[in-house]
């Protein structure tokens, strides 16, 4: 992600969550975020896993520029999937490009700005939550959204940003 000149790049996992119905449904993200590019971005304590998400994404970010050259795009993200397979293969890949506004961005959002504060910082963990039903919040969360939505009935949506362990 480019914006007012800082680069920051980030892997992150999606967690799900159930609504007011009981249905499973996403319930956020969570960003363990650098200052910097893809080599900023290998230098945290990433699992084989995630390594190999970063590098699926450098590399369809490499080829969507390699065809449109003339292509602007200052939010950069990329859902990967990874699992097994019916007969137990491992499996990972690229889903979709979202070179849009989505639920990670509020965490995005909130790691500029710490980035912008501090020059010093060059890694956080940033994430989003999706809380139906009546929800206590943790400590240093702030609300996005809090109440009553006519789809999905109430909920609350917050971000937290915190210091990066650099141990996992």
């Amino acid at each position: 992600m480019i914006i007012a000149g800082m680069v920051i790049s980030y892997v992150g996992t999606q967690h799900l969550t159930r609504d007011n119905d009981g249905e499973t449904v996403y319930g956020g993200s969570t960003l363990d975020i650098v200052r910097g590019g893809y080599a900023q971005l290998s230098t945290l304590k990433l699992t084989k896993k995630e390594q190999l998400a970063i590098e699926q994404a450098r590399r369809y970010e490499q080829a969507a520029f390699d065809c449109f050259p003339d292509l602007v795009a200052s939010r950069r993200n990329y859902d990967i999937a990874q699992g097994t397979d019916a007969a137990g293969e491992f499996c990972s890949g690229v889903l979709e490009q979202s070179w849009r506004i989505g639920g990670a961005s509020g965490a995005e959002i909130f790691a500029l700005d710490a980035f912008a504060q501090d020059s010093a910082l060059q890694a956080l963990r940033s994430s989003t939550h999706e809380l139906y039903g009546a929800a206590e919040l943790s400590a240093h969360t702030a609300i996005l959204y809090r109440g009553e939505d006519p789809e999905v009935g109430y909920l609350t949506k917050t971000v937290k940003v915190e210091s990066y362990a650099y141990e996992n």
